[in-house]
Formats: C-alpha cells, structure tokens, sequence
C-alpha cells in the first residue's frame, strides 16, 4: 500500500515546470527516483519473544561475543558497512532533493497565490470601472434619444406645414401661369391680326403705289392714316406688353411676399410650440437671457455717454490749465510771474526796440 502511494505521488509531479530551472537541469535524472518499497521506512509494531526465544536470543549473543573479537572486522562485516554507508548517502540526497522540490513547490504556490490575488483586485476595479462607464453611457445615450424624439416630432410637424403650404402655393402658382398664358395667348392672337391686317395695308400700299397716278391724293390720306393707326397700335401693343409685365411682376412679388409670410408664419409656430414643449427653467433662463441683453443694450449706450461726458471733460480741463487765469501763481503774484504770449509760426514778429536820442549840439 505504502509503495502503491508512493507511486501514485511521483506520478503526479509535472516535471515540465521544472526544465528552465538550471539547478535541476544540473542535477539530471537524479529526480528519476522509484519508491518500489517503503517497508523499511514503515514503523512496525515490536513483537514480544517468548521465554524461550528470549533464553535462545541471550544464549546466541553470548556466544557471539565470546566470538567476536573486538576491533577487528572481517571484509564480509567492511562490505556490508560500506554499503549501508552508500545506501545511507543516497538517502540522504534523495530526501536533499525532496526537500528542495517541495521548498519549489512552496514557493511557486505563494507566488500563484499572489498572482491570483492581485489578478482578483484589477478584476474588481475593471468590474468597477466598466459599471461606472456602462451607467454613464447608458444616461447619456437616454437623454440623446429623448432629444432625438422631440426633434423628431418638431421636424415632421414642419414638414407637414411646408408640405401643405408648399402644395398650396404650387397650386397658385400653377393657377396664376394658366392665367397668364390665356392672356398671352389673347394677346398673341391680337397680334397676329394686327400682322395680317398690316399685311393687308402693305397690299393696299402697294396696290395704291401702283395706282399713284390716279388716285394719290385720296391713297395718301388713307396710307397715312393707316400708318398713324399702326404707330397707335404698336404704342397701345407696347403698352400692354409692359402692362402685363408689370402684372407678371406685382403678381410675382406677391406671392413671393406671401411665401416669406407663411415660412416666417410657420417658423414662428414651430418656435412657440417648441418653446412651449420647453421645461419652464428653460424658458425662465431664456427671458432671463432677453433682459440681459435689454440691460447690457442699456449699459453700453450709457457707457458710450460717459465716455463722451469724459471726453469733453477731458477738454474742458486742458482748456482750464492752460488758461492763465486758472495759474494761482500768476494770480496770486502777478508781478513775479508775468504772463507772456507765446509766438506762434502763424504770428508776425513786432521788433519794438528803444531808439536812442541824440542830444542837440
């Protein structure tokens, strides 16, 4: 049984984790060690002799020391000894070894010991940390959908107003081109026949060209009042092709008027109904927001007054110091300090130097 467990022991040990340790290298094949038999090693209990075994044992030791001679060993006695000497020394180094496999093993488990611990600890902070950011991101991409859903719903409202209105003014618009091109078409026609009736007053022009001679006077009259009714109906043509231009125009601007209404109509009712689906701190803040610019509008205007207040004082100051009736040492001792005008560039230089008078001989 003992030498069974004793196998079963060594069989277990991985000798791989010990081929980059070159102590063991070193050591080679002395850890190949086969505990076949722990008899010897096992403790037995000490049977009692008998009384006559006992008598036989002392009658067999006396004999053997009558027989002995003391300090002296046969070289069968010298052979045996040198053996158990060389069996005592393998046991020594095999238990040297076991000793240092077990000492390797300690030392190994501690450090998987270690390493399990500190692998457990970086396992809860990055368990931690991933909660932490996990919570963090799931808040934040919350708030950005219910962002998105009111900008949604903001979104399809406006393209449902722009979509009517749009239909809307395409239907005007569609309206007004139907309109203009039946006056187009009216005018047109009215064309043409100013054309065939010119073409038929350029036969009879040529017909009374022809007929000059006899009747020119009265074809005369007639060729000039029909040019004089031509030059009416170009004028008059003129005038309503600028007329409705003018209209095409009016109406043009009209319904462009009318489209920046109803886009500023739409955007403002957007914008209410926004602000209306706003929280009421938000709409606080951004009256809060509109005074403050009324009252920094306010403050600059004022500082701008202020500034032209200092400048002109600024002015009037210099004026002061450099008027001599401000110098209190002028003033105050005139005849010490006379005041002098200054000559300027500008100025003409007077010489006023005392002339000497001879006296009459």
């Amino acid at each position: 049984m003992a030498a069974s467990w004793g196998k079963r022991a060594t069989s277990r040990v991985e000798r791989s984790q010990f081929e980059n340790d070159e102590l063991l290298q070193q050591l080679g094949t002395q850890f190949d060690v086969t505990f076949t038999d722990y008899d010897k090693w096992t403790r037995k209990a000490k049977l009692r002799p008998t009384v006559q075994e006992a008598a036989k044992e002392q009658a067999r030791r006396a004999a053997s020391a009558e027989s002995c001679h003391h300090g002296q060993m046969t070289y069968r006695e010298k052979k045996e000894h040198a053996k158990k000497q060389e069996e005592e020394k393998e046991r020594a180094e095999r238990m040297k070894m076991l000793e240092l496999r077990i000492k390797t093993r300690k030392m190994t488990l501690d450090e998987y010991d270690k390493r399990y611990a500190e692998l457990i600890e970086q396992n809860i902070i990055l368990r931690d940390q991933i909660e932490v950011k996990e919570t963090g991101t799931l808040d934040h991409v919350k708030g950005l959908l219910r962002r998105y859903e009111k900008y949604r719903g903001g979104i399809s409202t406006l393209n449902a107003h722009f979509n009517r209105e749009y239909a809307q003014a395409k239907q005007d618009l569609a309206d007004a081109e139907k309109r203009l091109k039946k006056r187009q078409e009216t005018i047109e026609n009215e064309v043409n026949e100013l054309d065939q009736k010119l073409k038929t007053k350029q036969e009879e022009l040529h017909v009374l060209l022809n007929y000059k001679d006899k009747e020119y006077p009265v074809k005369a009259m007639i060729i000039s009042n029909l040019q004089k009714e031509f030059q009416t109906k170009t004028i008059t043509y003129d005038e309503d092709q600028e007329e409705l231009e003018h209209i095409t125009r009016t109406e043009l601007s009209k319904y462009e008027k009318e489209k920046q209404m109803t886009q500023n109509k739409i955007t403002k009712q957007v914008t209410e109904s926004a602000i209306e689906m706003m929280h009421p701190s938000l709409k606080d803040m951004a009256l809060q927001n509109m005074v403050m610019e009324k009252e920094i509008e306010l403050h600059k205007k004022q500082q701008e007054e202020l500034q032209k207040q200092n400048s002109e004082l600024e002015k009037t100051v210099k004026d002061l110091l450099r008027d001599p009736k401000t110098n209190l040492r002028q003033q105050m001792f005139p005849e010490f300090f006379l005041y002098q005008q200054k000559c300027t560039p500008d100025m003409e230089v007077v010489l006023d130097i005392p002339k000497q008078e001879w006296l009459p001989i």
